[in-house]
């Protein structure tokens, strides 16, 4: 019965995977975009495992130096570990309506190293809806 249900588990994942690469390559193309802002923020987050249940817990969003700060010296941080939250606004030409857009992706870390504003990042534009990006 397990083993039912792991390959029921592993074919939906598989499933679901090819899926999101059909739609990347069906409806979504590959464009230049200008980075008009960067913001890095980071919170705090530690992972508690008790008996029965894990209990997460995280801090407000803070400037990052703070947080590495605090998870060094501050007693009641310690032990907990800095994830950051970056959103990057950027311009770009939709291939749908060939007019510029704005918009934003948020993601957990730097694809390539830091961004700044004015830099190209390759996004993926909807080829059916203007206003719509994804990460490539």
């Amino acid at each position: 019965m397990r083993l039912g249900a792991f390959g029921i588990i592993a074919v939906a994942a598989v499933g679901l995977t090819a899926y999101d690469q059909y739609d990347k390559k069906a409806n979504y193309q590959l464009v230049d975009a200008r980075i008009s802002a960067v913001s890095d923020q980071c919170y705090m987050e530690k992972v508690d495992h008790g008996a029965f249940k894990k209990t997460t817990s995280t801090s407000d969003l803070v400037r990052c130096e703070v947080a590495e700060v605090l998870t060094r010296e501050h007693p009641k941080w310690q032990g907990y570990s800095i994830k950051h939250k970056i959103v990057i606004r950027f311009a770009y030409v939709s291939p749908m309506d060939g007019a510029t857009h704005d918009s934003s992706l948020t993601m957990a870390g730097f694809p390539n190293g830091p961004l700044h504003a004015g830099d190209v990042l390759r996004v993926l534009a909807s080829k059916t809806k203007a206003d719509q990006t994804r990460q490539p």
